[in-house]
């Protein structure tokens, strides 16, 4: 019986620990070629090589390594040039990198470090690499996601939290995901666009931030199924908690506050967009 994603690339940032690790593995085991990111060379070296043992026999293409500091737009450009060289057409990207930041600390490009990560990121690369991609845009969200948005503090020089960066980064990660979504379908793309919870998993991210709790990373599936579940094909602009369909924030679904975060990234990223 052939692998499912023989012949299939998937593109996963932050993938040498933690979910996005496990979602590697779990798509070389289905025949996928995966693309590797990760910060640091070394162990994007152990995750490329973990993949691939993980793919063994079943008839996919060696995984490839791919470095590079998210925080950093300079960066990230170079990542989309390197994985666009690499490989012309990409079937899902996902992105699943992120960070939660205990101290305020700003970007080489003067923001707030969540912030850069988390958002700016990867409104920069999806723009980058969108007309590479087939299918699917999977964006790692948070059921922590806040449900207000200080427009005037974005960068959390009044008062710093971590939590309340972390929340305000996952909002406005939904607030992109479902305007790149409304794009492409007017567009006519035949590229869907979705957000996810990818549940309450013991990864060192989130004991940073809430202590030791959650399941183990081994059990995390969410992710894996919002790129890969056949039964998704074509749904577009949802966000999944549980790997159902659920209501966001209502913010979220302000069409006036999505496009206001758009620009300012826009402006803020220098991305340009074919949609």
């Amino acid at each position: 019986m052939a692998a499912p994603l023989l012949g299939k690339t998937f593109f996963v940032t932050g993938a040498t620990d933690g979910i996005g690790a496990h979602t590697a593995q779990r798509l070389a085991a289905q025949g996928a070629t995966v693309l590797v990111h990760g910060r640091n060379p070394g162990r994007v070296e152990q995750a490329v090589a973990a993949v691939e043992r993980a793919g063994s026999g079943s008839g996919g293409a060696p995984p490839r390594g791919f470095v590079a500091d998210l925080a950093s737009l300079a960066q990230v450009r170079r990542l989309a040039e390197e994985v666009a060289a690499s490989s012309p057409s990409v079937d899902v990207l996902i992105n699943n990198a992120g960070v939660f930041e205990q101290q305020l600390r700003k970007s080489e490009d003067g923001f707030e470090l969540t912030w850069a990560v988390n958002v700016a990121a990867p409104f920069l690369l999806t723009a980058c690499l969108l007309e590479a991609v087939r299918e699917r845009v999977v964006v790692v969200s948070s059921i922590s996601a806040a449900s207000s948005i200080d427009w005037g503090n974005l960068q959390q020089e009044r008062g710093f939290s971590a939590h309340n960066a972390y929340s305000l980064s996952k909002l406005a990660e939904q607030l992109f995901t479902f305007e790149l979504a409304d794009r492409l379908r007017a567009a006519g793309s035949p590229v869907t666009c979705n957000c996810l919870d990818p549940g309450t998993v013991n990864t060192k991210m989130l004991s940073a931030g809430w202590g030791s709790i959650g399941i183990p990373v081994k059990e995390a599936n969410y992710e894996l199924k919002a790129a890969t579940d056949p039964a998704l094909a074509g749904t577009s602009g949802e966000y999944f908690v549980g790997g159902r369909i659920a209501r966001p924030p209502s913010i979220a679904r302000d069409k006036a506050e999505q496009q206001r975060l758009w620009r300012l990234l826009e402006e803020q990223t220098g991305a340009k967009w074919s949609v």
